[in-house]
């Protein structure tokens, strides 16, 4: 009878879900083959960029051989790529398919199996500690974590406290003691010495499968790391007692910590990177197991080979990339701030051309993976506009720029971008589209030395070529004017700058677009405000005048304050099956915002239909372009993030509301802890506004007990022992049903 009452709770809410469609469906694909300029096609292209990566493996096919997971720190993205096995080379192919199955991770990812089952589980930052999830997977019921703490302790002056983690101080997890058990070597709260917190499992159960940590040493190695610099002081005498808590105050402002035995004597050494810095420090341990001793260190490793040269806190990852039992090593930045971060070369790829115990490091490539895809350094920002007049859509891509520089300057670390635009000229047919880079700068924009560069083309004099106007990160705009005539490859005069005056405040982001419908084109800009700004042309098809109506065309308006105060909207108008426009508007947290009602309505309110198309997110700070690339009746669309890549999203049939093309979004909700006590937390990257969504929860006769506005944190105090279902509706948009969650409230 149980069975039979729960069965039917969910399949009613299922079905109530599924009553309308969403007007668009999109489905994440490789299908457009890319080439690079000599004509050799791009393994993955559409990865979507790389930047900031950490990188580890796991078993994800089941197949007895790691694959690749790279957790991307710029947007908080995870890829899975499947390991084909081929012995001393480096051959992986992206899928997407498997990402779905992990838990929303944020800041840094770590895999490592600590329970000693061949699984490695997820280390992850949570709010000044870490998340530790179980690897429960199995080829039966497939790839599965279990979260077994939200916040991981150990046990410090006595008490089991908080293992204090920061979002930019990154742990070093492994086994330090030689026990077989992992432990974890952090940055002290307050200074630059290195607290071990030590696995106790061996020692009390014989076994790794418990977190059961206590912290042993205060400056494990006896060095400390310069409040100022990246410079280490060994052979120090650690002023701290194992149970003191009057420790010295240094300050200390974000680390990278690997330990790895360098030298072959079974001791780890370690392996540090630092904010502001671009260099690797190897300090190597001639102490013993039970009590390092840091004796000696490599200020520029590894000294044999290439030095990593990384702006800023090159992170390392240790696994065996090329399948041949030996550990290579792979360094990335891990810098918060990618303004600041060398995100074009930077994955920098160490091959071990020894063996493990006395491993000896050879720079293979300092673009591992990048070299594969649309890498476009920070920031992707695609445009589709058929500029050779072919009756095929080209592909423009600018971004925010490529790193050129870093200096320092008052004791602070800068870097300059230079901006540029890459055109792929559509070498395909109109059914099959295929891209070739003809160029990675355009118009040779890069002499400008400026940043966030957005071109948008149309024919502004009215001479029958297609003239270019390039937006600037001051706000204002470029005029190209194409002097080639009909029919010919495009001859840009010289700029413009600062045309007609226009200035939208930050990081303009033209589109040219007859709005009005009156036969003469108009300018709509996006900026950093997260609005659109509107300019009719009151002027002639030859001789435009762009006059501002509003800085706020239809109320458009793609900030999340829950994330910053701008919201860098990217417009892209388009015209759907009947000749209406539709807009879709990228923006900085990554949500493509989808409005309507925009004909006969420049001087109202659009129509917002979804605030998050189809949950779609690939990174943040968005762009996108739409046209129906492959002739089968369905817009495509291109998307670009600030990891510096772009995504491919094939059009197709329209899905029911509720269900999502690219990931499942109740999948991506965690109640935690559930089984639950007097309270629980909902955890998901998705952004849920609380006037828009409500909780309620039902127990299993289908009586409603609870209902609310969403929050994150529920008092169940009322709910007796049981099993419930928690329901989280989307009220705004036609009540579609985000989640049916079990609940289990267990007070015994």
């Amino acid at each position: 009878m149980f069975k039979i009452v729960f069965t039917f709770i969910f399949l009613s809410f299922s079905l109530f879900s599924y009553s309308q469609f969403h007007d668009y469906g999109f489905e994440k694909t490789s299908d457009i083959v890319v080439k690079d300029s000599t004509g050799v096609s791009l393994q993955m292209p559409w990865v979507g960029g790389l930047s900031s990566c950490q990188f580890g493996q796991i078993d994800l096919d089941f197949d007895g051989v790691k694959d690749l997971v790279v957790f991307e720190r710029v947007g908080n993205r995870l890829m899975t790529f499947i390991n084909n096995g081929t012995s001393g080379v480096v051959d992986y192919g992206y899928n997407y398919e498997y990402e779905k199955f992990f838990p929303t991770v944020h800041d840094w990812l770590f895999l490592v199996d600590y329970n000693g089952d061949g699984k490695e589980d997820i280390f992850t930052y949570y709010v000044g500690g870490m998340s530790v999830y179980r690897n429960d997977s199995d080829p039966v019921n497939g790839i599965q974590f279990t979260k077994m703490t939200n916040m991981l302790n150990s046990l410090q002056y006595g008490s089991l406290l908080n293992l204090y983690v920061s979002e930019v101080e990154l742990p070093g997890i492994g086994d330090v003691n030689g026990d077989g058990c992992p432990d974890i070597l952090v940055f002290h709260i307050l200074g630059s010495y290195l607290n071990l917190h030590t696995n106790q499992s061996m020692v009390k159960y014989g076994h790794c499968d418990s977190l059961d940590f206590v912290r042993t040493h205060h400056c494990w190695g006896n060095f400390y790391e310069s409040e100022t610099s990246n410079e280490l002081t060994l052979n120090i005498t650690c002023p701290y007692t194992k149970e003191s808590s009057d420790e010295k105050s240094i300050l200390h402002v974000g680390s990278t910590i690997l330990p790895v035995d360098l030298t072959g004597n079974g001791l780890k050494d370690v392996l540090i990177g630092d904010t502001d810095f671009p260099l690797i420090i190897a300090a190597y341990n001639s102490g013993t197991n039970q009590e390092a001793q840091m004796t000696s260190q490599n200020i520029s490793f590894p000294a044999n080979d290439v030095p990593v040269n990384i702006f800023t806190m090159p992170l390392p990852s240790l696994l065996d990339l090329t399948n041949d039992g030996k550990a290579d090593l792979i360094f990335s930045p891990a810098d918060a701030n990618p303004l600041l971060t060398q995100s074009h070369n930077s994955v920098w790829f160490y091959k071990n051309t020894s063996n493990n115990n006395v491993p000896d490091f050879k720079l293979q490539t300092q673009s591992l993976f990048q070299e594969d895809m649309i890498e476009t350094g920070t920031g992707a920002y695609p445009v589709l506009f058929d500029i050779d007049n072919d009756g095929m859509m080209d592909l423009f891509v600018s971004n925010f720029g490529f790193h050129d520089s870093s200096y320092y300057q008052g004791g602070f670390l800068y870097s300059d971008f230079i901006s540029k635009i890459s055109f792929f000229k559509n070498t395909g047919t109109v059914s099959e589209a295929e891209f070739k880079l003809i160029t990675d700068d355009f118009g040779g924009l890069s002499d400008l030395q400026t940043l966030a560069l957005y071109p948008a083309f149309g024919d502004i004099d009215g001479d029958g070529d297609y003239d270019m106007l390039v937006g600037e990160d001051d706000g204002s705009l470029r005029y190209y004017e194409n002097i080639a005539g009909t029919g010919n490859s495009p001859v840009f005069a010289q700029a413009i700058s600062n045309y007609q005056g226009i200035d939208v405040g930050r990081f303009s982001t033209p589109q040219i677009i007859d709005l009005n419908r009156n036969g003469i084109l108009d300018l709509v800009i996006g900026n950093r405000t997260g609005r659109l700004s509107y300019y009719e042309n009151t002027g002639t098809a030859s001789n435009p005048t762009f006059v501002l109506v509003t800085d706020s065309l239809g109320g458009v308006n793609v900030r999340d304050y829950n994330m910053s105060n701008w919201g860098y909207s990217v417009p892209c108008f388009f015209k759907d099956t009947l000749g209406e426009f539709g807009l879709f508007v990228g923006s900085e947290s990554g949500k493509i915002h989808y409005y309507k009602s925009i004909d006969n309505n420049l001087n109202g309110t659009f129509d917002l239909i979804e605030e998050h198309l189809l949950y779609i997110y690939d990174g943040i700070k968005t762009g996108l372009s739409v046209h129906d690339l492959n002739n089968d009746g369905y817009k495509d669309m291109i998307l670009g993030n600030f990891s510096g890549g772009l995504t491919y999203y094939k059009g197709k049939e329209p899905e029911p509301i509720g269900i999502e093309s690219n990931i499942n979004l109740s999948d991506s909700i965690t109640i935690y802890p559930n089984p639950a006590n007097n309270f629980i937390r909902i955890e998901s990257y998705f952004h849920f506004n609380q006037d828009d969504f409500i909780i309620e929860i039902f127990n299993i006769t289908g009586q409603l007990v609870l209902k609310m506005k969403f929050r994150q944190e529920i008092n169940t105090e009322s709910l007796q022992n049981g099993i419930y279902i928690l329901k989280i509706t989307d009220i705004k948009r036609n009540s579609q049903i985000l989640s049916n969650k079990k609940l289990v409230i267990n007070r015994w």
